[in-house]
C-alpha cells in the first residue's frame, strides 16, 4: 500500500466520506477504504455516472448526502489546486477537507499561508526555529544558491547564444528541451537522459550534443551564486551540532551539484538527495523517502517554494520555514513595476544582476514597506550606476561596430573608466578597434585649437569673478610678462583687452599645438586616419578645437550630447545615446542626473591643462580630497565587477 494511503487509513476517524479524484490515486484510496462508507465522488471535470461502483456527484448532490470529510486523492502537484476550488463550500458547510495523508488541509494550507510574509521575517527568527528541531534540510536552488539571470529559463537562451557563436545551429533551444524531457517515461530524469532525449528528438550528432550538454554545464556554473545569509543560516545549524541534508528537485545528479557547491564554498552538510538520483520528486516521496533513509523525532525544512517546500514538506510531517527567493522579493518590492516592461534577454540579465545584489538575503525587506535599505557607495555603484553604463558601453561598441574606425580615442577624464570597460569588451566581442586613454579637456583642447578672433571670443564668454588680467592670461596660458596694463582708457571690455594681446595668443596657441601634436605621435595616431572620439556628456568643444588642427577625422560618439549650439560647432559630426535639445534645460532623466556619474566615472589623476615641449600632459592641481578619490576607487571596482560578471557570463 502506499505509504501515504496508510497513514490516511491509520488516521481517518471520519464515517461520511465524499473522495474527490478518479485516478490512479482515488482508484487506491477506494480500495483501501472498502470498509468505510464512501458515500460519492467528486471530480472537476465529470459531474456524473460510477467510479469503482461509487456514485459521481455534483457539489450541490454532496452537500445534500452530508459529508463529514471530503479526502484529496490526487497528486501533491494537483492538490493545492483543488483545495482552492472548493475550500470555500467545504469551510461554509464545516466539512472537514483532509489529504491523502489525512491532513487537515484547513489547518495545514493556514500554517504554511502565513510562511509568506517576508516583511516580518529575520536571520534570528530562523535560527531559532533550528534550535528546536533534531535534523534539519535545506532545499538548494533559490535558497542555498540562486541564478544572477532573472528566469531560471534564460540560462537555456544564454546557452542557445554560445551555441550559435560556435557554429551549431540551434532554433528554439529551451522549448524543444522541454519537450525532450517531456518526452521521457521516468519521473524527474537526470541532465544525460534529457541529452539522450533531445539528440533522439532533434537529430543531432553526438559531439553536438555533447557540446550543448557541456555549455549547459558551464553557463550554469557561470551564473550560479551564494545567498549567503541562508548559507549562513546552515553554517549555524552545522555550529550547533545538527545534522543538515539538502533536498532538491532537479536534473543535475548529486555529484555534480556536489561539485557547484564545493566551487562555493559551502560544506558541513551530510546528504544530498535530489530527484533524478532517485526518480522521485517532493510532489511524490521524496520527502519520504529522506525521512526512512535519516528518521528523527522532529525535521525543520527550510526553502523557497510555497508547494514543494512548503505544502509538501508539511503534508508529510515536517516543519517547514518558507523564505522568499530573489525574484518573489522583486515581485513584492517598489521594484516591481521593472517586471511588467518588455525586457529582452540582455536587459532581463540586467535585472537579474540586480535582484542577484539587492535581494540575495531573503531578510532584505525585514521590517520595510517594500523598499530595500542600501546605505553604500559599493552597492549604489553596483546597482543604480552600473546597468546605465553598462548601456553605454554596449551602445558604444554597437556604433564602433558600424563604422569603420583606426581607433578609438577615450576623452579624459570621463572616458577612463568607459575605457577600461570596453577593453574588458573586446576580450569578448569580436570586430572592435583599439582603445586609446586620450588625454584632452575642454581648456587645452581649446588653447591648441584657437585659429581665429571668433575662438578667442568664445573662450571669454564662460563668467568669471576676477580681473581682466587674471582671466585673460589663466584661459589662454598667457605668462607675466606677456600681460599688458588692464587699466589703460583704451579697453571698453575685457575682450577689447583680450584682444590686445591678439599675437602671444595665436602664438602660444600654436606651441600647444605642436606639444599636442607630440603627444598624438607618441600614442600612435596617424595623419588621415578616421578615429572615434568618445565623450561622456558635452557639445562638442574640445572636439571641435582638435578638429581646427589634427591631420586626422574625428566622428564624435558620446554618452551625453548637448544638441543646443551654433556657429562652427554646430557641423562637428557626433552621435549620442541620449541628446539634450535645451542646453538650460534637461530634458531627460539621465541629464537630470549624469554629473553624478562624472564624479565617479573620471581618473584618479587631475586634468590635463597643457603639454610640454616633449609631447607630456601637464596637468592641473588635484582639488579632490583623499577620502572622495577613495570613493571613486571604491565605485569603479563595483562597477567593473558587475561589467565583467555580466559580460562573461549573461551578455548575448
Amino acid at each position: 500500500m502506499d505509504y501515504r494511503i496508510e497513514k490516511l487509513v491509520k488516521s481517518l476517524k471520519y464515517e461520511r466520506i465524499v473522495l474527490y479524484g478518479t485516478g490512479i490515486n482515488a482508484e487506491r484510496v477506494v480500495n483501501a477504504l472498502s470498509d468505510r462508507n464512501i458515500i460519492g465522488i467528486l471530480d472537476g471535470n465529470i459531474n456524473f455516472g460510477f467510479f469503482k461502483g461509487i456514485k459521481i456527484l455534483t457539489i450541490e448532490e454532496m452537500l445534500l448526502q452530508q459529508p463529514e470529510a471530503v479526502v484529496i486523492a490526487a497528486q501533491m502537484s494537483s492538490t493545492l489546486l483543488i483545495y482552492h476550488r472548493i475550500s470555500k463550500v467545504c469551510m461554509e458547510h464545516h466539512i472537514k477537507l483532509l489529504d491523502m495523508f489525512g491532513n487537515d488541509l484547513f489547518d495545514l494550507v493556514k500554517s504554511i499561508e502565513k510562511q509568506a510574509d517576508c516583511f516580518e521575517k529575520n536571520i534570528e527568527e530562523i535560527k531559532r526555529e533550528i534550535d528546536q528541531h533534531k535534523v534539519i534540510s535545506f532545499d538548494i536552488f533559490d535558497t542555498l544558491i540562486m541564478r544572477n539571470t532573472l528566469y531560471p529559463e534564460d540560462v537555456f537562451d544564454i546557452v542557445e547564444s554560445k551555441a550559435k557563436n560556435k557554429g551549431i545551429t540551434l532554433c528554439d533551444f529551451g522549448n524543444r528541451r522541454a519537450l525532450a524531457e517531456q518526452s521521457i517515461d521516468c519521473i524527474s530524469p537526470n541532465i544525460y537522459q534529457i541529452y539522450d532525449a533531445y539528440q533522439k528528438r532533434e537529430g543531432c550528432t553526438p559531439v553536438s550534443k555533447r557540446m550543448l550538454l557541456d555549455y549547459e554545464l558551464s553557463v550554469e556554473k557561470a551564473v550560479l551564486i551564494r545567498r549567503a545569509d541562508i548559507v549562513q543560516v546552515m553554517n549555524y545549524a552545522v555550529s550547533k551540532d545538527k545534522p543538515v541534508y539538502l533536498i532538491s528537485d532537479m536534473y543535475l545528479p548529486k555529484e555534480l551539484i556536489e561539485v557547484i557547491l564545493s566551487e562555493l564554498g559551502i560544506q558541513g552538510y551530510r546528504d544530498i538527495l535530489v530527484s533524478c538520483d532517485y526518480h522521485q520528486t517532493k510532489y511524490t516521496s521524496l520527502y519520504h523517502t529522506f525521512m526512512d533513509l535519516y528518521p528523527s523525532e522532529s525535521y525543520l525544512h527550510i526553502g523557497d517554494n510555497i508547494e514543494a517546500d512548503g505544502f509538501c514538506a508539511k503534508s508529510n510531517g515536517i516543519d517547514v520555514y518558507i523564505i522568499q527567493s530573489a525574484l518573489a522579493l522583486l515581485e513584492k518590492s517598489s521594484y516591481d513595476f521593472l517586471l511588467k516592461r518588455h525586457l529582452t534577454l540582455n536587459e532581463r540579465s540586467m535585472l537579474g544582476l540586480l535582484i542577484a545584489k539587492i535581494f540575495n538575503s531573503p531578510f532584505s525587506l525585514y521590517g520595510s514597506d517594500g523598499r530595500p535599505f542600501i546605505d553604500n557607495i559599493k552597492d549604489i555603484s553596483y546597482l543604480y550606476f552600473a546597468p546605465v553604463i553598462l548601456k553605454v558601453v554596449l551602445w558604444l561598441t554597437d556604433k564602433l561596430l558600424e563604422g569603420d574606425y583606426e581607433k578609438v580615442l577615450f576623452s579624459a577624464r570621463d572616458g577612463f573608466l568607459i575605457r577600461e570597460l570596453y577593453d574588458v569588451m573586446r576580450l569578448n566581442r569580436n570586430g572592435l578597434p583599439d582603445g586609446i586613454y586620450f588625454q584632452a579637456s575642454r581648456l587645452l583642447c581649446a588653447r591648441a585649437g584657437i585659429c581665429n578672433d571668433v575662438d578667442i571670443e568664445w573662450m571669454l564668454s564662460a563668467p568669471f569673478n576676477c580681473s581682466w588680467k587674471e582671466v585673460v592670461k589663466d584661459r589662454f596660458d598667457l605668462s607675466d610678462k606677456d600681460m599688458l596694463d588692464e587699466y589703460n582708457s583704451g579697453y571698453n571690455s575685457v575682450l577689447d583687452y583680450a584682444m590686445s594681446h591678439r599675437d602671444k595668443i595665436y602664438e602660444h596657441s600654436k606651441e600647444i599645438r605642436q606639444n599636442y601634436s607630440k603627444y598624438m605621435k607618441l600614442l600612435g595616431i596617424q595623419e588621415g586616419k578616421k578615429y572615434a572620439f568618445y565623450d561622456f556628456v558635452s557639445c562638442g568643444t574640445c572636439q571641435y578645437f582638435l578638429s581646427n588642427f589634427v591631420p586626422f577625422e574625428l566622428q564624435g560618439l558620446y554618452c551625453g550630447y548637448y544638441d543646443s549650439v551654433t556657429g562652427g560647432k554646430r557641423n562637428v559630426p557626433i552621435k549620442a545615446l541620449f541628446v539634450n535639445k535645451n542646453y538650460f534645460q534637461k530634458e531627460t532623466a539621465f541629464f537630470k542626473r549624469y554629473l553624478l556619474f562624472e564624479r565617479i566615472m573620471t581618473s584618479p589623476e587631475s586634468s590635463v591643462i597643457s603639454m610640454d615641449v616633449n609631447g607630456t600632459p601637464l596637468l592641473s592641481e588635484e582639488s579632490r580630497s583623499q577620502h572622495e578619490l577613495d570613493i571613486v576607487k571604491i565605485s569603479q571596482k563595483s562597477i567593473k565587477d558587475y561589467f565583467k560578471q555580466y559580460i562573461e557570463s549573461l551578455y548575448v
